[in-house]
């Protein structure tokens, strides 16, 4: 039996990662995890203050990111979405190395409408003067980067969300290995380890 599929919802803060894999975690009887769970204390203080963080730092977060993976596969026979900015192509390269194959779902949009969604959520740890940085490292995956689709967050959230299913729909059915695996479309049925 292969290995549950790992689905890594990708993009800048303020692209609608943690709603859009949540969703699509709920709607296919997933778990799902959030990258920012990873973050250390003392990471997430710097970010607040508007420090960038640097590629060793990163490097140890995507550490801990992928052993919630094993985790979560260890834990359920079922898909995992996680939802990360891996922002680099190595960032990608080094999850793919520590937990296999993945469908990456890339949320990409114009960076003044990142920064107009950004303003309405003061309650993030990321302030909007990091926007910048996000994209100025953003290495945006495109072939021959394996398992890539590309979606577009103008459009309303359930219609990106909507997108986003049929592509995951796909990979889950050719994964083979969730015969059993209800399809719901309840974000209430979302499962976190």
């Amino acid at each position: 039996m292969q290995p549950s599929p790992v689905f890594l919802i990708m993009g800048v803060c303020g692209a609608g990662k943690s709603a859009v894999a949540q969703a699509l975690a709920g709607a296919l009887n997933g778990t799902f995890l959030d990258g920012d769970d990873y973050h250390l204390a003392e990471h997430v203080k710097d970010m607040s203050a508007g420090i960038p963080l640097n590629d060793l730092v990163r490097k140890d977060w995507l550490r801990r990111v992928c052993r919630a993976i094993v985790a979560a596969r260890r834990e359920r026979d079922a898909p995992v979405f996680i939802a990360c900015s891996a922002l680099k192509k190595s960032y990608r390269d080094f999850i793919r190395r520590e937990v296999g194959p993945l469908c990456v779902l890339h949320l990409a949009g114009d960076p003044e409408l990142v920064r107009e969604r950004m303003t309405g959520r003061p309650d993030h740890f990321m302030p909007i003067s990091l926007i910048e940085s996000q994209f100025r490292d953003l290495e945006p995956p495109r072939a021959p980067e394996e398992g890539v689709h590309v979606l577009d967050i103008s459009p309303p959230l359930e219609s990106v969300v909507h997108e986003a299913l049929a592509i995951s729909r796909r990979v889950v059915a050719n994964a083979g290995s969730h015969p059993h695996a209800e399809d719901r479309h309840s974000v209430g049925n979302t499962h976190r380890p």
